[in-house]
């Protein structure tokens, strides 16, 4: 049998509650929070890419290498292996080692959120993140649930099927989900 993972990883496509529902997660777990974009922003920074926001790392060090940086970053949060709550970087999974990390690390908890709201969600969305493939927001979030979806749910130990469900009734739902898991 093997030892309970500590780490809980919040996962889902931009826009789907991970930091919003991270954060009371944390709380409620007596857990710390982390928000992997904040971490690899640090990380960045601390390699030498001057930016204010994930957004604007991504869109200045370009795809490749901010998934360089948000691995690097990924391992040096969960290497540890700590007790905590971590946001995930949406694309995190994009990596097989990323998913190897966090399979091995972290029970991984997937937001999932209809693309219509979380469409609606990027657009109020002060925070400025540079698109991936270009386009109308929904084909770009269709096309990024296409690709993510798969891993998130092969990743999850719990799915959770947002809606617009407030984010305090999700924590309810993540904990007793957790709860039955084990």
């Amino acid at each position: 049998m093997s030892a309970p993972r500590p780490t809980v990883a919040l996962l889902g496509l931009r826009c789907s509650g991970k930091t919003t529902v991270g954060s009371l997660l944390a709380r409620e777990l007596a857990k710390p929070f982390v928000d992997q974009d904040e971490e690899t922003l640090r990380f960045g920074r601390y390699s030498g890419w001057r930016a204010a926001t994930v957004g604007e790392l991504l869109e200045r060090a370009g795809e490749a290498r901010f998934r360089d940086l948000e691995s690097a970053a990924l391992r040096r949060l969960l290497e540890p292996c700590p007790a905590l709550v971590l946001a995930t970087g949406g694309g995190v999974v994009e990596r097989p080692d990323n998913r190897v990390w966090l399979a091995r690390t972290a029970r991984c908890v997937y937001l999932s959120v209809p693309l219509e709201l979380l469409a609606e969600r990027q657009r109020a969305d002060p925070t400025p993140r540079p698109p991936l493939i270009g386009g109308e927001l929904l084909d770009e979030l269709a096309f990024l649930h296409a690709r993510r979806d798969p891993h998130y749910r092969a990743l999850a130990a719990v799915v959770i099927e947002c809606g617009d469900a407030p984010a305090d009734e999700l924590v309810v739902r993540i904990r007793t989900a957790l709860a039955v898991e084990g």
